[in-house]
């Protein structure tokens, strides 16, 4: 009963992560969306912004292999945001300049999935911790 949970609650840690690559094809960026089993973040709703703009600079749905498309027109940094009605999505920020792309990620974003690991194992000690406290008496 004790794994089964443990299993389960692994299982919940990542249901709703949804993840990404980004590459550059000429002067075009393309951000492809994808669930950690391998299956495509197909036909859902995007946006584009350019940094300090609030009309977007390009809206739409990705297409059937979960890809975002777009051509900047000029340098800087750029975010393309995806959801769907289920409540998946995300949200990448993206510098693009002359040489090259770069996604900008903050603290939370580089080490999230750490954190989450160690909270896990936490929670799982003080599990155990509770069961042997119960099991001596």
């Amino acid at each position: 009963m004790f794994f089964a949970g443990v299993l389960l609650s692994f299982a919940l840690l990542f249901a709703h992560d949804l993840e990404h690559t980004i590459h550059r094809e000429g002067n075009c960026v393309v951000v492809s969306f994808f669930f950690p089993d391998g299956s495509k973040f197909s036909y859902e709703e995007y946006k584009v912004y350019k940094e300090g703009e609030r009309a977007p600079f390009q809206i739409g749905r990705t297409d059937a292999l979960g890809r975002v498309v777009f051509c900047p027109r000029e340098g800087g940094l750029w975010t393309v945001i995806t959801y769907s009605e289920d409540g998946h999505g995300a949200q990448v920020k993206i510098s693009f300049e002359e040489k090259g792309l770069k996604e900008e990620k903050n603290l939370l974003e580089r080490y999230g999935r750490v954190l989450a690991g160690l909270g896990w194992l936490l929670g799982m000690f003080g599990l155990w911790k509770v069961y042997l406290k119960r099991a001596k008496g």
